[in-house]
């Protein structure tokens, strides 16, 4: 009998132990290589989007239903499109630079979220200035493409 309770009880150990490594905070090497293609999406849809006011981009990076919670206005798709459309009759000029330092990320197969700073440099002629947010995103892997589902920006004061 006391055999029988050993056997459980290390089956018992096993398996909690073997739960606690699968729900790990620590990023593994898939959720690496998921965190750095995320990065890589936001990179592309601040270079396309919101430098280079592209509305056709928006779907590329974006699901569907994405919505994007900025600075206390809900905006989606079509809202951003249309920002895209007034920005290009402004015509500015101003070159707009991303950088972005992440906080932290975690992934679980195909859904995994992004916190991180963005700084913006804006460019033009003699003329310069600097914008940051805290943002976060929660990206989706859509047939094999990683895709914004949400995101949170908040604007920050410049240091």
């Amino acid at each position: 009998m006391k055999t029988l309770q050993s056997i459980i009880l290390l089956m018992v150990c096993i398996s909690i132990n073997s739960c606690n490594k699968q729900q790990s905070n620590e990023p593994q090497q898939n959720d690496e290589e998921a965190i750095a293609a995320v990065e890589n999406v936001i990179q592309n849809l601040f270079d396309e989007v919101w430098a280079g006011y592209d509305e056709n981009a928006i779907t590329k990076y974006q699901t569907d239903d994405f919505l994007l919670l900025e600075h206390g206005e809900v905006w989606n798709n079509d809202t951003i499109a249309n920002w895209c459309k007034e920005a290009q009759t402004r015509n500015s000029e101003y070159e707009r630079i991303n950088n972005f330092k992440r906080i932290d990320a975690r992934g679980n197969g195909d859904k995994l979220w992004l916190a991180y700073h963005n700084y913006g440099t804006f460019k033009k002629d003699t003329i310069m200035f600097e914008r940051a947010w805290l943002e976060s995103v929660v990206a989706v892997k859509e047939d094999s493409i990683w895709k914004l589902e949400l995101m949170h920006s908040t604007r920050q004061p410049v240091e």
